[in-house]
Protein backbone atom coordinates (compact mmCIF):
# COMPACT_ATOMS: atom_id res chain seq x y z
CA UNK A 1 0.00 0.00 0.00
CA UNK A 2 1.53 3.08 -1.28
CA UNK A 3 2.05 5.52 1.77
CA UNK A 4 -0.15 8.78 2.26
CA UNK A 5 0.59 12.50 1.79
CA UNK A 6 1.50 13.42 5.16
CA UNK A 7 2.25 16.14 7.11
CA UNK A 8 4.76 16.08 9.96
CA UNK A 9 5.28 18.42 12.81
CA UNK A 10 7.22 18.13 16.00
CA UNK A 11 6.14 19.63 19.19
CA UNK A 12 7.61 19.36 22.83
CA UNK A 13 7.72 20.54 26.40
CA UNK A 14 10.49 20.77 28.85
CA UNK A 15 10.07 22.24 32.60
CA UNK A 16 12.60 21.53 35.51
CA UNK A 17 11.46 19.34 38.45
CA UNK A 18 12.79 19.57 41.80
CA UNK A 19 13.99 16.70 44.06
CA UNK A 20 11.29 16.14 46.64
CA UNK A 21 13.61 13.44 49.09
CA UNK A 22 16.77 11.99 49.04
CA UNK A 23 18.81 9.04 49.76
CA UNK A 24 21.85 9.37 52.21
CA UNK A 25 24.47 6.54 51.60
CA UNK A 26 26.97 6.20 54.64
CA UNK A 27 29.27 3.61 55.73
CA UNK A 28 29.53 2.82 59.06
CA UNK A 29 32.54 0.77 60.86
CA UNK A 30 30.95 -1.73 63.34
CA UNK A 31 33.01 -3.44 66.36
CA UNK A 32 30.73 -6.61 65.34
CA UNK A 33 29.23 -8.93 62.55
CA UNK A 34 25.29 -8.87 62.47
CA UNK A 35 23.43 -9.68 59.16
CA UNK A 36 20.49 -8.23 58.15
CA UNK A 37 18.24 -4.96 59.43
CA UNK A 38 18.95 -5.87 62.94
CA UNK A 39 22.49 -4.65 62.61
CA UNK A 40 20.46 -1.15 62.87
CA UNK A 41 19.95 -2.29 66.88
CA UNK A 42 22.17 -4.60 67.55
CA UNK A 43 25.55 -2.92 65.95
CA UNK A 44 26.70 -0.34 68.92
CA UNK A 45 27.80 2.01 66.33
CA UNK A 46 24.92 2.07 64.26
CA UNK A 47 22.32 1.91 66.67
CA UNK A 48 24.40 5.30 67.90
CA UNK A 49 23.96 7.03 64.93
CA UNK A 50 20.11 5.38 64.61
CA UNK A 51 19.60 7.34 68.40
CA UNK A 52 21.06 10.40 67.28
CA UNK A 53 18.71 10.40 63.85
CA UNK A 54 15.79 9.39 66.04
CA UNK A 55 16.06 12.49 67.83
CA UNK A 56 15.19 15.04 64.66
CA UNK A 57 12.48 12.67 63.98
CA UNK A 58 13.97 10.27 61.43
CA UNK A 59 12.49 6.99 62.54
CA UNK A 60 14.65 4.07 61.77
CA UNK A 61 12.18 2.54 59.36
CA UNK A 62 13.81 5.20 56.95
CA UNK A 63 16.89 3.17 57.05
CA UNK A 64 18.28 -0.21 55.51
CA UNK A 65 21.37 -2.35 55.47
CA UNK A 66 22.54 -2.71 52.25
CA UNK A 67 25.59 -4.50 52.65
CA UNK A 68 27.89 -6.21 55.13
CA UNK A 69 31.62 -6.38 54.49
CA UNK A 70 33.29 -8.39 57.06
CA UNK A 71 36.77 -7.82 58.19
CA UNK A 72 38.99 -10.70 59.69
CA UNK A 73 42.83 -10.53 60.51
CA UNK A 74 42.97 -14.22 61.59
CA UNK A 75 40.70 -15.36 59.07
CA UNK A 76 37.90 -16.56 61.21
CA UNK A 77 35.02 -15.00 60.90
CA UNK A 78 32.29 -14.76 63.79
CA UNK A 79 29.95 -12.34 65.86
CA UNK A 80 33.30 -10.67 67.46
CA UNK A 81 34.82 -9.27 63.82
CA UNK A 82 34.63 -5.91 62.61
CA UNK A 83 32.60 -5.00 59.63
CA UNK A 84 31.46 -2.23 57.61
CA UNK A 85 28.06 -1.59 56.38
CA UNK A 86 26.72 0.46 54.06
CA UNK A 87 23.09 1.79 55.14
CA UNK A 88 21.00 4.07 53.26
CA UNK A 89 19.22 6.51 54.84
CA UNK A 90 16.00 8.08 53.59
CA UNK A 91 15.14 11.37 54.18
CA UNK A 92 11.10 12.48 53.18
CA UNK A 93 11.48 15.90 54.39
CA UNK A 94 14.59 17.90 52.83
CA UNK A 95 14.24 20.05 55.90
CA UNK A 96 15.58 17.76 57.76
CA UNK A 97 19.02 17.21 55.51
CA UNK A 98 21.25 19.55 56.86
CA UNK A 99 20.10 17.94 60.56
CA UNK A 100 20.96 14.38 59.04
CA UNK A 101 23.82 15.44 57.43
CA UNK A 102 25.30 17.19 60.67
CA UNK A 103 24.50 13.91 62.49
CA UNK A 104 26.33 12.02 60.10
CA UNK A 105 29.33 13.19 59.91
CA UNK A 106 29.53 14.14 63.27
CA UNK A 107 29.52 10.13 64.41
CA UNK A 108 33.40 9.24 64.31
CA UNK A 109 32.16 6.18 62.53
CA UNK A 110 30.33 7.03 60.22
CA UNK A 111 31.47 8.07 56.36
CA UNK A 112 29.43 10.26 54.17
CA UNK A 113 29.60 8.85 50.78
CA UNK A 114 27.14 10.33 48.50
CA UNK A 115 23.49 11.43 48.13
CA UNK A 116 20.89 10.06 45.27
CA UNK A 117 17.99 12.17 44.95
CA UNK A 118 14.29 11.29 44.06
CA UNK A 119 11.66 12.89 42.07
CA UNK A 120 7.95 13.40 42.38
CA UNK A 121 5.96 10.96 39.64
CA UNK A 122 3.18 12.38 38.70
CA UNK A 123 1.49 10.43 36.27
CA UNK A 124 -1.38 13.56 36.19
CA UNK A 125 1.44 16.45 35.34
CA UNK A 126 2.67 14.27 32.52
CA UNK A 127 -0.60 13.63 30.90
CA UNK A 128 -1.32 17.55 31.00
CA UNK A 129 2.04 18.31 29.39
CA UNK A 130 0.78 15.35 26.68
CA UNK A 131 -2.84 16.91 26.36
CA UNK A 132 -1.01 20.64 25.68
CA UNK A 133 1.54 19.15 23.48
CA UNK A 134 -1.18 17.48 21.12
CA UNK A 135 -3.07 20.56 20.81
CA UNK A 136 -0.16 22.27 19.86
CA UNK A 137 0.97 19.83 16.92
CA UNK A 138 -2.87 19.86 15.59
CA UNK A 139 -2.87 23.40 15.34
CA UNK A 140 0.58 23.80 14.05
CA UNK A 141 -0.66 21.14 11.47
CA UNK A 142 -3.74 22.73 10.46
CA UNK A 143 -1.50 25.80 10.52
CA UNK A 144 0.88 24.29 7.43
CA UNK A 145 -1.88 22.38 5.93
CA UNK A 146 -3.89 25.64 5.35
CA UNK A 147 -0.59 27.50 3.88
CA UNK A 148 -0.40 24.45 1.22
CA UNK A 149 -3.58 24.41 0.28
CA UNK A 150 -4.75 21.16 1.88
CA UNK A 151 -6.41 19.61 4.23
CA UNK A 152 -5.72 17.63 7.11
CA UNK A 153 -7.30 14.25 7.30
CA UNK A 154 -6.45 12.49 10.11
CA UNK A 155 -3.23 11.13 11.87
CA UNK A 156 -1.17 8.59 9.79
CA UNK A 157 1.50 7.76 13.06
CA UNK A 158 2.33 9.49 16.54
CA UNK A 159 5.40 9.03 19.01
CA UNK A 160 5.81 10.13 21.66
CA UNK A 161 9.14 10.27 24.14
CA UNK A 162 9.96 10.95 26.86
CA UNK A 163 13.56 12.50 28.09
CA UNK A 164 15.41 13.19 31.86
CA UNK A 165 18.55 15.06 31.94
CA UNK A 166 20.08 16.59 34.39
CA UNK A 167 21.09 20.46 33.98
CA UNK A 168 24.06 21.90 32.72
CA UNK A 169 26.97 21.17 34.52
CA UNK A 170 24.87 19.44 37.58
CA UNK A 171 27.00 19.44 40.91
CA UNK A 172 27.23 15.97 41.74
CA UNK A 173 26.13 15.06 45.21
CA UNK A 174 29.15 13.26 45.98
CA UNK A 175 31.54 15.71 44.91
CA UNK A 176 32.95 18.03 47.47
CA UNK A 177 32.40 21.51 47.03
CA UNK A 178 34.70 23.82 44.59
CA UNK A 179 36.38 25.08 47.80
CA UNK A 180 36.72 21.74 49.45
CA UNK A 181 39.30 19.59 48.75
CA UNK A 182 39.00 16.47 50.97
CA UNK A 183 36.97 13.12 50.61
CA UNK A 184 33.40 13.18 52.73
CA UNK A 185 34.93 10.48 55.19
CA UNK A 186 37.84 12.48 55.90
CA UNK A 187 37.92 13.70 59.58
CA UNK A 188 40.35 16.14 60.16
CA UNK A 189 40.13 19.35 62.08
CA UNK A 190 40.12 21.87 59.34
CA UNK A 191 37.78 19.43 57.02
CA UNK A 192 35.24 21.03 54.42
CA UNK A 193 32.41 19.31 53.49
CA UNK A 194 30.33 20.29 50.40
CA UNK A 195 27.45 18.46 49.45
CA UNK A 196 24.26 20.45 47.76
CA UNK A 197 21.03 20.47 50.16
CA UNK A 198 18.53 20.39 46.72
CA UNK A 199 18.95 19.05 43.60
CA UNK A 200 16.50 19.45 40.18
CA UNK A 201 16.60 17.75 36.60
CA UNK A 202 15.04 18.40 33.37
CA UNK A 203 11.87 16.44 32.18
CA UNK A 204 11.15 16.69 28.42
CA UNK A 205 8.09 14.99 26.31
CA UNK A 206 8.98 15.08 22.45
CA UNK A 207 6.14 14.42 20.50
CA UNK A 208 6.03 13.57 16.66
CA UNK A 209 3.09 13.55 14.79
CA UNK A 210 2.68 12.80 10.78
CA UNK A 211 -1.13 13.88 9.88
CA UNK A 212 -2.99 12.57 6.43
CA UNK A 213 -3.27 15.26 4.16
CA UNK A 214 -5.47 15.37 0.72
CA UNK A 215 -4.76 16.25 -2.15
CA UNK A 216 -4.51 20.49 -3.20
CA UNK A 217 -7.41 22.39 -3.12
CA UNK A 218 -7.95 23.60 -6.10
CA UNK A 219 -8.35 27.32 -6.12
CA UNK A 220 -11.32 29.08 -6.96
CA UNK A 221 -11.79 31.72 -9.60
Amino acid sequence: MDKPDTVTVVVGHREEVKANQVDIHVTINGSSLVTGNVALKKVKEIAQLMGALNEISLNDEESIIQSVHAESPNGFLGKTCCAAYQVRIRCHDLELLPAILGVVTSHKTATLDFLTWRYPDDPKLRDEWLHACLAEAKEKAGTIAACLGVKLLGVYTLSEKWVDSEPAEPVRANHPAPRAAVPAGHRGRNAELGFPLSHSKFVEIQLETAFRVSALIPESN
